[in-house]
């Protein structure tokens, strides 16, 4: 006599560990999403790549302006300001990029997930790996730019892929905060945009580290984009670079981006009754 054997789904309750099998076995899925993003951004559009260089272009302009001719700002380096503010500039509109899209990219595929299964992580993943890439496109204005002013890269340039991954690390655990808390707290699709703008000025993108005052420098090393936008340009100029705030950047991602992972796996079995 045969005996049956019956398998019961259920939900499962609390803390969900993050599993990177499935998520692996989803990577074509991953990249479908990503090749989208990127024809979307990039197919009839009247500039294209030009457009992903436009920005921090005009923003370089924009800030050179201001900062070095009108208010006299200097970076204390031989690095000429432009190319200063340019670096900073890249990297931080990377991660402030990223975070923005990968918190929103649930409300914007609320149409797949609540039709099919497949692991949300994929959605905010996918979002960061398509700013890379525009990172990379973007990061092409240095080479023009760094010829016009005879700066000539370092051995430390090899070294700029390890700070683009930590950035990216930075960038996908916040995104990960923001998308899961953003499928119930709707308002965070304004507050965000406005919180990242004034952290920009909170980081030294367009002035030195050592342009603050001495009681404000130790304050403005807690925040993680300090080390990130400092070990770029480490990296690109040659510029010393401080351990301290670099290794702070670092520990802070990886706490981030894990307490985002599991968040969202705690939460990720709602996301499509919410949405």
């Amino acid at each position: 006599m045969t005996q049956t054997r019956t398998l019961v789904l259920q939900p499962t309750h609390g803390w969900r560990s993050i599993n990177l099998d499935e998520i692996w076995a989803y990577r074509e899925l991953l990249f479908i999403f990503a090749w989208r993003d990127l024809k979307v951004r990039y197919r009839q559009t009247l500039l294209g790549a030009l457009w992903v260089m436009g920005q921090p272009l005009v923003t370089m302009f924009i800030f050179t302006l201001l900062f070095n001719r009108v208010a006299k700002l200097g970076t204390g380096t031989n690095i000429p300001y432009p190319l200063f503010v340019l670096g900073g500039t890249l990297i931080w509109t990377f991660v402030s990029g990223s975070i923005n899209r990968a918190g929103n990219s649930l409300i914007g595929a609320s149409f797949l997930i609540s039709k099919v299964y497949f692991p949300r992580l994929v959605i905010p993943l996918s979002n960061v790996v398509t700013d890379v890439v525009d990172f990379v496109i973007a990061a092409l204005l240095l080479i023009p730019m760094m010829i016009w002013y005879g700066i000539t890269p370092g051995p430390g340039i090899l070294l700029s892929p390890l700070v683009l991954i930590l950035a990216g690390t930075l960038a996908l655990g916040g995104g990960l905060w923001v998308a899961a808390l953003n499928v119930e707290y709707r308002d965070l699709r304004i507050v965000i945009p406005w919180v990242l703008q004034i952290a920009m000025y909170a980081t030294p993108v367009v002035y030195p580290l050592s342009a603050l005052p001495e009681r404000y420098r130790a304050l403005a090393k807690l925040n993680p984009m300090t080390g990130i936008v400092e070990a770029f340009r480490a990296t690109l100029f040659g510029t010393p670079v401080e351990t301290g705030p670099l290794l702070w950047s670092a520990g802070a991602a990886v706490i981030l981006l894990f307490s985002g992972a599991f968040y969202f796996r705690r939460v990720e079995r709602r996301f499509a009754d919410i949405l």
